[in-house]
C-alpha cells in the first residue's frame, strides 16, 4: 500500500472516530463557548455580523471574530450550532492530514506517517471536535495555507494561500507567527522564490484583513479584522504584586486593580483598550525585570500538561464551569485506585504528553546534531518563537500551545525514526 494511501485512510477512519466521539459524548460547554453563544444571539437578533455596534460599547474586547460569526451564520442557517460541531471533526481530520502531507513535503514519508498516527492517537486530540472554540478551524486554515504555499508555485494558489491565512487570522490572531517563520524560511531554503512566493501571498492575506475590516467599518464606523484582547490581558499582569498565574477564581475586574474601570459599561472596547494602555505602558516600562520574571513560570504553566478537551468525555457537562479534569499529581500511586474514567483518560494522555515532550527535545537533538535544517527548521523554529512570542506578551493557557503541537510531534517523529534505525542495526549485528 502506498503511503498516501496510508494517510488517506487514516485520516477517514479518524474521521469517523471523531464523529463516534461526538455522537456518543455530544457537546461540551466551555466558558468562552458560552459567551460566543450569547455574543451570537445579539448579533443575530440585531440582523449583523459581529462585532456588531451593540456590542462594541460595554463589552470590554473585540473577541474571537471568525468563531462567534460561525456561530451567527449556523443558528441563521439551520437554528442550532450542532452543525459546527460536525464541521470541526471534519476540520480536525484534514487537519490531520495536512500534519502528514507538510511533514512528507518538508522531510520524508517516514516522518509524515509516524507524525500522523502520533497526532490522531493523542487523546486530547479526541474531544476537541466536541467544542466550539476557535482552535480546530484557526489551526486547519493556517496549516491549510502553509501547505499551499510550500508546494504550491502558481501566483493564483499563492494569493489563495494568504486569503486562507487571513481566515486563520479571523479565528485567532495567529498570521504574524506563520508569516514570519514562512519568510525565514522560504528565505533560508527557497531564496530564488522569495519573491515570487511571498508577493502573492501578502498581496493575498492583505487584501483579505482589508477586506474584512473595511466591512466592519461600513456596518460600525470601525475598521476591526483580528480580535482585539492584547491590553485586556496585559492588564492582568502589569501592576506590583501580580501573580504570574492565570487569576482564575478571582473577579476580572478587580477594583484596585489595572483593568477595573469606572463605568465600564458606558465605553467602547477601545476606550476600555486606550485606558489599559495609559496604564500598562508606564508600569511596564519601569518594572522590566519584574515584568521578565514572570516569564520562567508563564512557560512551565503553558507547558505543565494537556488535558484541557478530555473534560469532552465528563458524564455530566451542563455546566461550563465545572468542565475540567484535576489529576491527583502529588498523591498519584495512593489516590490511583479511585480516579474516574475521565481521570483514567486524562492520565493517559498526561504520560502520552510527556513522552511526546521528551521525544521532541530528543528530535531537536538530533535533528541540530546530523544538521537537517531544512527539514527540521519548521518543527523547531515555530514551536520555540510561537511560545516564547506568547509567553513575552500574555500570560498563555494550557490549550494556547495546540498551534505548536503538530511540530512538536514532528520532532518527536524524528526521534522515533532515530531510535528505530538504531534498533535495526543492533538486530542486524545480532
Amino acid at each position: 500500500m502506498s503511503n498516501n494511501r496510508i494517510i488517506n485512510i487514516a485520516t477517514i477512519a479518524y474521521l469517523a472516530f471523531l464523529l463516534i466521539i461526538l455522537a456518543i459524548f455530544g457537546y461540551t460547554p466551555t466558558n468562552d463557548t458560552d459567551g460566543y453563544l450569547e455574543y451570537a444571539q445579539v448579533c443575530l437578533h440585531q440582523g449583523e455580523a459581529y462585532p456588531c455596534s451593540t456590542l462594541i460599547k460595554g463589552t470590554p474586547f473585540i473577541w474571537n471574530i471568525g468563531s462567534i460569526n460561525l456561530i451567527v451564520f449556523s443558528l441563521w442557517l439551520f437554528g442550532s450550532f450542532y452543525p459546527i460541531l460536525v464541521l470541526m471533526c471534519i476540520c480536525k481530520a484534514l487537519t490531520a492530514w495536512l500534519i502528514a502531507k507538510i511533514a512528507q513535503y518538508i522531510s520524508n514519508d517516514k516522518i509524515a506517517i509516524a507524525t500522523l498516527f502520533m497526532y490522531i492517537q493523542y487523546p486530547n486530540n479526541w474531544g476537541q471536535s466536541t467544542t466550539l472554540l476557535s482552535e480546530i478551524p484557526m489551526i486547519f486554515l493556517a496549516l491549510l495555507s502553509l501547505y499551499i504555499l510550500l508546494s504550491k508555485n502558481k501566483v493564483y494558489t499563492l494569493i489563495l494561500s494568504g486569503v486562507i491565512m487571513a481566515w486563520a487570522n479571523w479565528f485567532r490572531p495567529i498570521a504574524v507567527l506563520f508569516i514570519i517563520s514562512l519568510f525565514i524560511y522560504i528565505l533560508l531554503f527557497q531564496r530564488k522564490e522569495i519573491w515570487k512566493k511571498n508577493i502573492p501571498f501578502l498581496i493575498g492575506c492583505g487584501s483579505m484583513l482589508i477586506l474584512f475590516g473595511t466591512e466592519c467599518y461600513h456596518r460600525t464606523g470601525y475598521f476591526v479584522y483580528q480580535c482585539d484582547s492584547f491590553w485586556y490581558n496585559m492588564a492582568d499582569d502589569a501592576y506590583s504584586g501580580a501573580t504570574p498565574d492565570p487569576h482564575f477564581g478571582e473577579p476580572l475586574f478587580k477594583k484596585g486593580t489595572p483593568r477595573y474601570i469606572e463605568n465600564m459599561q458606558d465605553k467602547t472596547c477601545f476606550e476600555c483598550r486606550e485606558i489599559w494602555k495609559q496604564r500598562c505602558i508606564p508600569w511596564l516600562l519601569n518594572h522590566k525585570m519584574e515584568y521578565l520574571s514572570k516569564i520562567p513560570y508563564r512557560l512551565y504553566y503553558m507547558y505543565q500538561n494537556d488535558i484541557d478537551n478530555m473534560a469532552a468525555f465528563l458524564p455530566n457537562k451542563q455546566k461550563a464551569e465545572d468542565n475540567y479534569i484535576v489529576l491527583p499529581y502529588r498523591n498519584i500511586i495512593q489516590e490511583i485506585g479511585n480516579l474516574s474514567n475521565a481521570q483514567y483518560l486524562a492520565l493517559l494522555c498526561t504520560v502520552y504528553y510527556y513522552l511526546i515532550l521528551l521525544t521532541a527535545l530528543l528530535g531537536g537533538v538530533y535533528v541540530i546534531y546530523k544538521k537537517l535544517w531544512q527539514q527540521g527548521f519548521l518543527p523547531l523554529f515555530i514551536p520555540i518563537f510561537g511560545t516564547l512570542s506568547l509567553v513575552l506578551l500574555v500570560q498563555g493557557e494550557t490549550r494556547f500551545k495546540a498551534p505548536y503541537m503538530p511540530f512538536v510531534m514532528m520532532l518527536s517523529a524524528y526521534c522515533i525514526m532515530w531510535i528505530n534505525s538504531k534498533l535495526n542495526n543492533y538486530k542486524k549485528k545480532l
